[in-house]
């Protein structure tokens, strides 16, 4: 047989081929490209010679397999349009990378059963653990390798990044109260998220002396327009739990010709790209997707590691812009 040329033009020669000329054995072979310190300088330098001629170089499926690793991190989304979870898989891969590792990623859909199938074919994969959004499964999920959650539905599940969602809630009323609400309304959307932004509005508006309002969403900006052409005429601040509906209810306020922010002041969550670029521009509780992912991202490491840290709760804050600036309205001459 031929020997392949080394400028790698065919097919490199395996190992067997790179022990033969060195004339050395298999595993003398393999502890030189794992960098052992077993193996004699000369015949270290002698082995890497035959291996460059040969064009041969280990595969890294391989030697992952030996190491009992695959640097390789599952990313499960609840899908991949909305830019929120697009900044997070940045904030994971900016983190991870430093190491080594690289993401495989699949959507659960916003659906249990989805991401179960999910977690089952990256495991598949032989991933090193998962990082979870938002998930759905709970205890559904599979057991055999390690996982860190970024908000989940199930506040019991392990290792947790999360962001202190009634903190953001508390935020909300008092910028709105700040703004002079006398007659607040909540827009939520299923799930504890929702639920824990709206205890915290809640809680602070009832310590003002304010009752709220209710009125469900789903997160869509359709379901915005449904809760904003909904709203008691009465109603003159709005808090809303996530960006998007948030344009639709600015969109009813502006059918209904109801003024924001002189008539109704409006505050949003996330502070999505969009919050910048409504009219009037969305004031809105920041939520960092990008710092949510890089403390996943070293959580999961730590994890994968066996030195597990605390889990994680990140502090938002309130972005002030136009929406929730209440102008009083001129007096007449």
């Amino acid at each position: 047989m031929a020997t392949p040329p080394p400028d790698g033009s065919a097919r490199a020669a395996g190992i067997r081929e790179v022990a033969r000329r060195a004339g050395v054995s298999i595993a003398t072979v393999s502890r030189v490209f794992n960098a052992r310190s077993t193996v004699q300088p000369g015949t270290r330098d002698r082995v890497l010679e035959e291996a460059r001629a040969v064009g041969y170089s280990p595969s890294p499926l391989g030697r992952n397999l030996v190491r009992g690793r695959s640097d390789l991190l599952g990313v499960i989304l609840p899908n991949t349009g909305f830019p929120l979870y697009g900044a997070v898989l940045r904030g994971i891969e900016d983190t991870i990378q430093t190491s080594g590792m690289s993401v495989l990623l699949a959507s659960s859909r916003d659906d249990a059963e989805v991401e179960i199938r999910a977690v089952q074919h990256l495991l598949r994969h032989a991933v090193d653990g998962c990082i979870v959004v938002n998930s759905r499964a709970g205890s559904g999920l599979p057991t055999e390798r390690v996982y860190v959650h970024i908000a989940p539905e199930d506040p019991a599940a392990p290792h947790r990044v999360e962001l202190d969602n009634v903190r953001g809630g508390e935020l909300a009323a008092a910028e709105l109260l700040a703004g002079g609400a006398r007659c607040p309304a909540y827009v939520g959307a299923p799930g504890r998220e929702s639920a824990e932004r709206e205890r915290g509005f809640v809680t602070r508006m009832a310590a003002a002396g304010r009752q709220v309002y209710h009125v469900p969403g789903d997160y869509s900006e359709d379901s915005g327009l449904r809760a904003g052409m909904a709203l008691p005429a009465e109603v003159d601040a709005v808090f809303v739990a996530g960006d998007l509906m948030a344009a639709g209810v600015l969109r009813a306020l502006h059918q209904q010709g109801r003024r924001v922010p002189t008539d109704v002041t409006v505050v949003g969550f996330d502070d999505s790209l969009i919050a910048p670029l409504l009219y009037p521009r969305l004031s809105s509780v920041r939520q960092p997707a990008h710092d949510l992912g890089v403390a996943a991202g070293r959580l999961a490491l730590s994890v994968i590691a066996g030195t597990a840290g605390p889990d994680v709760v990140i502090t938002p804050e309130l972005v002030r812009r136009e929406s929730s600036i209440r102008v009083p309205s001129p007096r007449p001459p």
